[in-house]
């Protein structure tokens, strides 16, 4: 049974692409706390909280490489995530992950993450001294949005650089 807010009302069509997009990103851009969501090898799911940079549609974070996490998307690279909290509108994400082992990118994304840090409250800090630079980039969207009653569900698919299209 699909909730009330997914169920659009006959007089409201979906948001055309370009302001999908634009809500998203949004609030990609709005947080730097994600939960991520990955396989433990018994079966059961295992979330954790990270900070992540936005580049483009690549979610990118740092994690220990002894972490059950990264042995988690070693093994599976099927994530789930999910931004928002402290306001009405959130994202629930089904991504896939890799890692990041092209110098130069590892080199950029350390100095976007430090410059981060001294805006705001992005403090990326895995427990270990050796990390890995990882990359989620969302194949599926829902976008969650209670602003104005009785909510609203739009699902969409990421193609290219935050191309969405509605599902």
């Amino acid at each position: 049974m699909r909730p009330k807010g997914d169920i659009p009302s006959p007089d409201s069509a979906a948001p055309p692409e370009a302001e999908l997009r634009r809500r998203v990103v949004e609030i990609l851009d709005e947080h730097h706390l994600m939960s991520v969501a990955t396989n433990r090898s018994d079966g059961w799911p295992q979330v954790t909280l990270v900070n992540y940079l936005r580049e483009g549609r690549a979610l990118c974070f740092v994690v220990a490489r002894d972490s059950q996490k990264f042995a988690n998307i070693v093994r599976d690279p099927r994530v789930s995530l999910a931004i928002g909290g402290g306001s009405a509108r959130g994202l629930s994400m089904s991504a896939r992950v890799h890692e990041v082992v092209e110098p130069h990118r590892i080199e950029q994304i350390n100095k976007r993450i430090w410059t981060h840090a001294q805006e705001s409250a992005f403090t990326p800090q895995p427990l270990s001294s050796a990390v890995a630079v990882l990359q989620a980039d969302p194949e599926i969207v829902a976008l969650t949005d209670y602003a104005v009653p009785p909510g609203r569900r739009d699902l969409m698919r990421i193609v290219e650089d935050w191309r969405v299209e509605p599902i």
